[in-house]
């Protein structure tokens, strides 16, 4: 009598793929991998892991004293505030400390490197 052939790989990629999506989901992440300066929705500051827009994006609204708590804006590489009606100042450090940067509504970075942000946000505050 013959066995049937179990599928190793399709049983262990189940299980993993359903832990991933979960902890996406509990995490709040976004299923797009990797987000445009055009993905900026309005009324938003938003933040990505590379220069020139490139890679995973966050975005705030409203202010925040502590952006680190957010991985890519731990680290941005570059920033865009697409404001709905004024600019949003930037912080170097958390708790808005540190060296700062006023962006009016519709300016970005491109790099951050040589600016204050040069080693991520740390804290936001609108108009």
């Amino acid at each position: 009598m013959e066995r049937p052939v179990v599928n190793l790989r399709k049983r262990l990629v189940t299980p993993a793929a359903a832990v991933a999506l979960t902890a996406a989901a509990v995490l709040g992440i976004s299923g797009t991998a990797h987000a445009a300066k055009a993905d900026c929705p309005k009324g938003y500051l938003c933040a990505w892991e590379k220069p020139n827009f490139q890679g995973r994006m966050q975005q705030v609204a409203g202010d925040n004293a502590n952006l680190r708590q957010y991985a890519v804006f731990a680290t941005a590489r570059s920033m865009y505030n697409n404001g709905a009606q004024c600019s949003v100042r930037v912080w170097a450090g958390t708790n808005f400390t540190g060296d700062s940067v006023l962006f009016p509504r519709g300016s970005q970075y491109h790099d951050t490197s040589g600016t204050p942000m040069r080693n991520g946000a740390g804290s936001n505050r609108w108009c």
